[in-house]
């Protein structure tokens, strides 16, 4: 941090005397520019008026080679993330490009490791050896983990650096609950959003036309009406390879169960925010409005992804991330179905309207100074809204800045389905991904979920939720 606070000295000097802006510091040209206009000519010396101002340069110019000399770094950064086959393939490219085209001597060498689970267990493996790289993608949750255990940097002091940081217009940018995503309850920033998705409802919008139903669901009992007309319409057909179906595809996962809940205006702690709390009344609707679905008939399970079975009309709404897009694609194209298809929000019951979103977060390994910085710089490029746009296409994820969006226009009119999530992942709301032991309280939520599903009145769900609540908070004491 003695390091930091020499390259900010220097760069509030630099910036007094030549009053140059901070953005313009990111780019090495542009300082060679403006050491250039300071070579004093004759004719600027010779007025004797001007001798002051010339001489003030002068001064300077130590301060430029030396700041000069700090930008180049002359490293190499490991950057672990979760990307194989085609969005693999491009974030490669991205980082290529970077290693090209950086004024830094930073040299970023990018590894696949598998799943987020492959490189949570990896890197937990690597805490031990010291197997590390520099810069990790993962949940925020799994990122809290490791900073609980020094393991992962608070990134403030970097983004909050005049030279290399991010302006007020460039903060102002991101959305405003990704910050808040990737914080810790006391302020430290250790998860930088690379992109977002979001868990959504996938609606068949000329199913439900015929159905009689000229718009989505805007309340739960609409979604509810919408759906059992789907089963019951299916059932009516006399096909046995169609009984059950037609409805909603549920499963009891912990995101499925948290987006109703969301809907329903209820989330995962306590009114002071103080510790997790499931028994309340907007989780006792939640659990009570998915066990009539079952009783009615109006929900029903898949032996896999459902996209097949929404594609076949044996579902007018099933559940999934948004990444799934292309997979859903390809169920309608092989079903040569051109029906008219999109993602919503699920409704609650008071017509609130709530998705389940996640961030793909990038964290910073501790290092020495060097190797921080060039992780920082390499986030900050990787997700300027330029670069996120190219990565957009390639993966299609969504941005996590409002200027992106403007950088999307033909993306957005080529793919009308990817268009209708855009708004979805804004809204939210995110997992309290950062809350004390979150990771084991959510794989528990999975567990408690399946309970639920199989409950047979309030008063059981009630004392699952109780047990459940006080699962949670034993898990947060053992974390601790």
């Amino acid at each position: 941090m003695k390091k930091l606070s020499v390259l900010l000295t220097i760069f509030v000097l630099f910036t007094l005397l030549v009053t140059a802006c901070a953005p313009a510091v990111d780019e090495p040209a542009e300082e060679t520019e403006v050491e250039e206009t300071e070579v004093e000519e004759p004719e600027v010396d010779e007025p004797v008026v001007d001798e002051p101002e010339v001489d003030e340069p002068e001064v300077d110019e130590p301060e430029v080679e030396e700041t000069e000399e700090m930008m180049t770094l002359d490293v190499t950064i490991d950057f672990w993330h979760v990307y194989s086959d085609e969005p693999g393939e491009a974030l490669q490219a991205l980082v290529d490009q970077f290693n090209a085209e950086n004024a830094y001597g930073i040299t970023v060498a990018a590894f696949n490791q598998g799943n987020y689970s492959d490189v949570e267990d990896k890197f937990n493996a690597g805490i031990q050896s010291g197997d590390l790289p520099h810069v990790v993608m993962a949940y925020t949750n799994t990122l809290t983990d490791w900073y609980s255990v020094d393991s992962i940097i608070d990134l403030n002091p970097y983004i909050e650096d005049a030279q290399y940081g991010l302006t007020a217009e460039e903060l102002a940018d991101l959305y405003p609950h990704l910050k808040a995503a990737g914080s810790t309850p006391d302020g430290a920033w250790i998860a930088f959003p690379m992109t977002q998705s979001a868990n959504v409802l996938v609606y068949n919008f000329t199913w439900a036309e015929e159905l009689g139903f000229d718009a989505a669901p805007a309340t739960s009992a609409e979604l509810e009406e919408q759906i059992c007309a789907a089963a019951a319409y299916n059932d009516g057909l006399g096909n046995p390879d169609l009984a059950g179906t037609g409805g909603l595809v549920y499963y009891p996962s912990s995101t499925n169960f948290l987006h109703f809940l969301y809907a329903f205006g209820g989330d995962e702690l306590n009114d002071d925010m103080t510790a997790y709390d499931f028994n309340t009344a907007e989780a006792v609707d939640t659990a009570m409005y998915i066990l009539s679905l079952k009783e009615q008939g109006c929900v029903w399970q898949t032996e896999s992804y459902p996209n097949p079975e929404q594609a076949q009309r044996k579902a007018l709404i099933t559940m999934s991330s948004t990444a799934g897009l292309p997979y859903y694609e390809a169920a309608f194209a092989d079903e040569a179905n051109d029906d008219e298809w999109g993602f919503i929000a699920a409704p609650g019951p008071d017509g609130t309207l709530a998705v389940d979103a996640f961030q793909q977060m990038l964290g910073v390994v501790p290092s020495v100074y060097e190797e921080e910085l060039a992780s920082w710089l390499f986030i900050k490029w990787l997700t300027s809204p330029e670069i996120q746009a190219e990565w957009v296409r390639a993966s299609g994820y969504y941005g996590t800045q409002l200027s992106t969006e403007a950088l999307l226009e033909d993306y957005l009119a080529e793919n009308p389905v990817w268009a209708t999530g855009v708004a979805l992942a804004a809204i939210g709301p995110s997992e309290p991904q950062t809350f004390p032991a979150w990771s084991s309280v959510r794989r528990a939520l999975g567990d408690m979920a399946a309970e639920l599903w199989n409950a047979t009145d309030q008063a059981q769900v009630e004392a699952i939720l109780e047990a459940y609540t006080q699962t949670a908070n034993e898990l947060v004491e053992e974390a601790q």
